[in-house]
């Protein structure tokens, strides 16, 4: 069998990522790699297929499409290493041709195909955090980029529902549709590093990269291969308040407003009787959850870069 798998998404961008994606296979097969394509036909299939990729003994499984498809084949190349120490034996690339992209953008994976493709043929590689999450009531994942609570997991689901707009767009429109119809902040406890913090919490992230929803700079030094979390926990405000954040978080210069607290940590519980939403690397973890606990796993993803 051959080293490299290419995972494929094709309705990544919602589909209108189809002759870029073309594209990119043109121009990957005419790189010298030696690769066969496995195509996804449904939420979850990417899993499923790099899982068994993985364990059939992949050198290295290539994600063509966006966050989500990144987050589905690095579950399945996780998932793959379980019971196993160290760095996992399976490789993960990106082919980034979705809306946010927020993870390759995070590991300078963005100036265009080719040089996605000229970098899969190096094969240049960075070993990397992953996070892991049991969620009650849901079923435990990883994820590589950022897990959220609250506000900004509404967005990712209102985003889901917008079919005219296209990239950054999405997000901003979802960002502002959310200020308007969904604006809870259930009491919450948070715990890390031995602190307890009690709040009416509008939103909280757990970042093991910088970015997410395609351009809002959430936890502008978070690294990927640090060790540790960056926390960034919104508390209660007014819409006005969070409206004019907005441009803040999009340059990621939220960090000293008063309803916001960043801290560093490897692990992190949030309880809340009133639930909330959740999302982790853009992929609804639930809609519903009332508690969540988030663990970081250091140096345990290979990833070409």
């Amino acid at each position: 069998m051959p080293n490299t798998f290419v995972i494929v998404n094709p309705h990544a961008n919602r589909g209108d990522s189809s002759h870029q994606l073309d594209a990119g296979l043109q121009a990957l097969a005419h790189s010298g790699l030696e690769f066969e394509i496995r195509l996804t036909e449904y939420r979850g299939h990417a899993t499923e297929l790099a899982e068994e990729l993985a364990r059939a003994g992949a050198e290295v499984i290539v994600a063509a499409g966006g966050d989500g498809t990144v987050h589905e084949v690095a579950n399945g190349i996780l998932r793959a290493a379980e019971g196993k120490e160290g760095v996992a034996a399976t490789t993960l690339g990106i082919l980034p041709v979705g809306s946010g992209n927020d993870f390759a953008w995070g590991l300078g994976l963005d100036r265009g195909l080719q040089d996605a493709i000229d970098r899969l043929r190096r094969g240049h590689t960075r070993v990397i955090d992953v996070g892991y999450v049991e969620a009650e009531g849901e079923q435990p994942r990883y994820f590589v980029n950022i897990i959220g609570g609250g506000f900004d997991s509404r967005v990712n689901i209102e985003a889901h529902k917008i079919q005219r707009l296209r990239g950054f767009a999405i997000y901003l429109v979802a960002v502002l549709k959310t200020l308007l119809i969904y604006y809870r902040t259930p009491k919450t406890t948070i715990r890390f590093d031995g602190e307890v913090v009690d709040l009416d919490m509008l939103m909280t992230l757990i970042a093991n990269g910088p970015r997410l929803g395609g351009g809002f700079l959430a936890a502008p030094h978070a690294s990927h291969d640090d060790g540790l979390f960056d926390l960034c926990i919104v508390r209660k405000t007014s819409r006005l308040d969070m409206l004019l954040m907005i441009p803040k978080f999009m340059k990621g210069q939220h960090l000293d407003h008063p309803k916001v607290t960043m801290a560093r940590a490897p692990a992190l519980e949030i309880i809340s009787p009133e639930g909330f939403p959740s999302q982790a690397d853009g992929e609804v973890v639930g809609n519903n959850v009332r508690r969540m606990k988030v663990t970081l796993i250091p140096q345990r993803l290979r990833v070409i870069v």
